[in-house]
Order: structure tokens, then C-alpha cells, then sequence
């Protein structure tokens, strides 16, 4: 709340209110941050609906996934590479970079004759997405205090969501319409004039301190193992038989923490120093964000599949429990963004609890007749996550030195969308392990979505235990926790 003190020092500061996110000049910012975060998602939700229009026409059903798969592997790369775009270009720049290039591939995508063009252009489509969504990131640290980044962040979460439920409803209008390329044709000119805008009001200043520091090169071997090891990890829900995803897993493990490892030891470096650590606060909070983000994907993965086969659900609404689950991270998001002191300590600590309790009680119902229950768990751990998430992420921003905060908020991002992929191929695995196949009964379905999820409390349970760690980390107190010492040396 506005005028709100933190009663110990250490704790924080007194939050902004939300006005002030569009007075004194912020107003312009904020419309950049927003934009792109909705033009990127809106990109990447509403392929889903689209994508059986686009192979009726012009074919391609073997390759059904790879549209949103590439374009997923593009926005993790293109988050990553956020840092090294701005240190070698400056701000203004790398946002009219990103906008552009998405504008591009928007354009190839509206005009791809075949689906290996769509595909191509999807990936560059990615690329340009996760620039401009790690630049938004990259923004906050550079224009907004302390003060105000809980705000923003929350404005953030709100975009997400709103998307969330607006981009079926474009995507199905343009499905609808038997136009597919419509909902590229609509969003290429709005990209256009983002990146104008971009260039246009982005301060010179901005801009210098920026690319105050220019690297030698582009690290092209890193961005090729992250890559590699992204479509690995995708990729493996495509192999037939068990053995051979959980190859594909280990060997999307091994790449990713050989990206890790060298960057750790660059001078042009992708991630924060520590990225893995877990003894600063960035390395948890990294740790913990990818963790949520395997839970989450294997959660909302699998909730259609419940719903149509053991609860008969109409496919009209097959996905509303995981717009539940959004509109209670915005809810949770929102209520706690102005908290500070002892209640953003209390934020912390109590949304992975509140997510963890959600989660179980969530497994519980899934194969309980109603779906009031189910609703509620669902609603309750989207408000952990939101209640945790927003402090975390500005909390993880203002942990590191001046000169890393950029990339720090763009690998924030890019971290969760790894553990995400993880989280798809893994509970794909678990699935296959309990007997799901091709299973349509509704018994063997619920059996194994129940497997997926009581797996999937292993991660929330770690993710918890890593919060306290946080907590203790970043708010004073750094003692040693012995039963986390063998997976430090093991991420190191």
C-alpha cells in the first residue's frame, strides 16, 4: 500500500502506488513493457488454436508441434541473449531490434507457403519474442526504483493472464474465419509501430549505459548447446518408448549445464554470476523459478486430458481449471504487490506453502466426481505462486551488482521457460511409466495424471525448502543448510 514502512530496515521499503507507474514520465515505459509482453504471449498462446487450420491447408501434420516447440526454444534463446544484445547495440536499439525482427517473422509467417516456411519463421518469430519480453525485463531495472518494480511486475502478471484469455478467443475468431494467417497478418503492424516507438522515446542516456560495455563476440557455441538442449528436452515427447526420452532428457540435462558451466567462466556472460548457486539470492531464486516452472507446465499439461476423459468436461471449456490457475497467480499477485518489511518476508514464505497445499489438494480431488474442489486447489495454487512470485523476482533483481541487473531480469524468464520444458518432457515420462499410452479410459487416465502429480510435489516440496533458504539469504542470516550442501556441489 501506498505510504506503507517497513518496520526493520533490512526488510524493504515502502512500496509506490500504481499511479505513479504512469506519472513523471513512467507512462511511456510502462506501455513498453506491457506490449511486448503481450504481443509475445498472445503469439505463443494462440498457435494452439490455429495450428489444425494451418496443416487443413497447406499440410504438415507429422510436424504439429514443432510451430509452438521452435518458437518456445527461440524465446528462451532470444531471453538469454537479452544482455549481450544491449551491451553491444544500448537499449534503444536492442528494443527496436527485437520488435522489428518480430515484426519480420510475423510477416513469414502470414505468408509461409508450407509448413517447413512456418516453421522457420516461427523460430525467428521466438527469437525476436523473448528479446523483446527480456528487454521489457531489462527495462524495469533500468527506469523503475525498488519501489515500484513489485508494481510493474503485478501489471506484468496481468498482461500474461489477460492474453491467457484473450488469445483463444483471437485465435478461434481467426479459425473460425478459415483464415489462419489473419492472426499474423493483425499483429505485424502493431509490432511495427512498437518498434518505432521504441526508437523514438527511449532515451539517448538509457541507451548509453546500456552498451557502456561491448563484447568481443556473439557466443554462438553457448547459444547452440542451450538450443540444442531446449529441443532435446522438447523433443523427447515425440520419441516412442521410455528409454529413449529419458536419453533425450539427460542429454537436454548435460547441455544445459554445460551452457551453465562455460558462461559461468565468460566475460561475455548470458546469465548472472551464480546462476546455480546457492548461497547469493540470484542462484535460488533461479533454482526456484525453474522448479515452479516444471510444476506448473506438468499441471496445466495434463488438466485437459482429466477433464475430457474422467470428468467429461466439454472441450468448450477444457482449459478453464489453468485459466483458474492464472487468475489466481494475477489475484495473488496484485493483493501482495504493495506488501513490504515483515509482510513481504510473510509473502515469501507462505506462497510456496499456499502452492504445495493447493497442489496436493488438487491430486487428492482429480478423481473425485464435482469439480468444485478442484477448482478451488487449482485457485489456491495459482495465489501461491503469485503471492511468492512478485517479490521474488524483484527481490532476485535488486541481489545483484548494478551492471548485472539486465541480464538478471531477462534470465529470470528464460530460466522458468527451461524448467518448463523440463517439466513437459518429465511428467510426459511419468505419464508413460503409470500406464497412460494410449490409455482412453477414464480409469488408467486418472491413474496416471495422479502419478504425474503427486511427482510433481517433489519439485514444489524443493522449491519450498529453497524459499526459506531465500528468505534466510536475502534478508540476513546465511547459515549453511547441510541438506542442500550435495546439490550445490552437484549445479557447481
Amino acid at each position: 500500500m501506498h505510504g506503507e514502512r517497513a518496520t526493520t530496515g533490512d526488510l524493504g521499503v515502502a512500496k509506490g502506488s500504481w499511479s505513479e507507474l504512469f506519472r513523471n514520465g513512467l507512462g511511456l515505459y510502462s506501455a513498453l513493457v506491457i506490449g511486448g509482453i503481450a504481443m509475445n504471449a498472445t503469439q505463443m498462446l494462440v498457435i494452439a488454436i490455429i495450428m489444425p487450420t494451418i496443416v487443413r491447408d497447406i499440410g504438415g501434420a507429422s510436424f504439429y508441434t514443432w510451430a509452438a516447440m521452435l518458437y518456445t526454444i527461440g524465446s528462451i534463446v532470444g531471453g538469454a541473449s537479452t544482455g549481450m544484445v544491449w551491451g553491444r547495440l544500448g537499449a534503444r536499439c536492442a528494443y527496436t531490434l527485437g520488435a522489428g525482427v518480430f515484426a519480420l517473422g510475423t510477416l513469414c509467417c502470414a505468408l509461409a507457403p508450407n509448413i517447413g516456411a512456418l516453421i522457420a519463421a516461427r523460430s525467428v518469430q521466438g527469437w525476436a519474442g523473448g528479446l523483446v519480453s527480456g528487454s521489457g525485463m531489462a527495462l524495469i531495472t533500468s527506469v523503475f526504483d525498488s519501489r515500484l518494480r513489485t508494481r510493474i511486475i503485478a501489471i506484468s502478471q496481468g498482461t500474461f493472464t489477460a492474453c491467457h484469455l484473450s488469445g483463444p478467443i483471437v485465435g478461434g475468431m481467426f479459425a473460425a474465419m478459415h483464415w489462419w494467417r489473419g492472426s499474423f497478418w493483425m499483429m505485424a503492424p502493431l509490432m511495427l509501430v512498437f518498434a518505432g516507438l521504441a526508437y523514438c522515446k527511449i532515451p539517448d542516456r538509457l541507451s548509453r549505459e546500456a552498451g557502456s560495455s561491448r563484447f568481443a563476440g556473439v557466443p554462438f557455441f553457448r547459444f547452440g548447446t542451450l538450443g540444442a538442449g531446449v529441443l532435446c528436452v522438447a523433443g523427447s515427447g515425440s520419441v516412442p518408448g521410455i528409454a529413449p526420452r529419458i536419453l533425450l532428457i539427460m542429454t537436454a540435462v548435460a547441455l544445459v549445464g554445460l551452457t551453465f558451466r562455460l558462461d559461468r567462466r565468460a566475460a561475455d556472460n548470458l546469465f548472472p554470476r551464480g546462476a546455480l548457486s546457492l548461497n547469493i539470492p540470484i542462484g535460488l531464486a533461479l533454482w526456484i523459478l525453474a522448479l515452479h516452472g516444471m510444476t506448473q507446465t506438468s499441471v496445466t499439461l495434463f488438466l485437459p486430458l482429466l477433464l475430457q476423459v474422467v470428468h467429461q468436461v466439454s472441450p468448450l471449456v477444457i482449459n478453464f481449471l489453468s485459466i483458474v490457475i492464472s487468475i489466481g497467480w494475477t489475484t495473488g499477485t496484485f493483493t501482495v504487490s504493495g506488501w513490504s518489511g515483515k509482510r513481504e518476508r510473510l509473502a515469501l514464505a507462505a506462497g510456496p506453502v499456499l502452492a504445495a497445499t493447493g497442489l496436493a489438494c488438487l491430486t487428492a480431488a482429480a478423481l473425485l466426481p464435482g469439480l468444485a474442489l478442484m477448482t478451488a486447489s487449482a485457485f489456491v495454487m495459482g495465489i501461491g505462486i503469485g503471492i511468492y512470485n512478485v517479490h521474488l523476482v524483484a527481490r532476485a533483481m535488486d541481489s545483484v551488482a548494478a551492471d548485472e541487473q539486465r541480464t538478471t531480469a531477462a534470465a529470470l524468464a528464460s530460466v522458468r521457460s527451461i524448467g518448463t520444458a523440463f517439466g513437459a518432457a518429465i511428467a510426459g515420462v511419468v505419464a508413460n511409466i503409470a500406464g497412460l499410452g494410449g490409455a482412453t479410459e477414464p480409469a488408467a487416465v486418472g491413474h496416471a495424471v495422479t502419478a504425474v502429480y503427486m511427482f510433481c510435489c517433489i519439485p514444489f516440496g524443493l522449491a519450498a525448502l529453497l524459499m526459506f533458504r531465500f528468505i534466510r539469504v536475502a534478508f540476513g542470516n546465511p547459515g549453511p543448510v547441510p541438506a542442500l550442501a550435495g546439490l550445490e556441489r552437484r549445479a557447481q
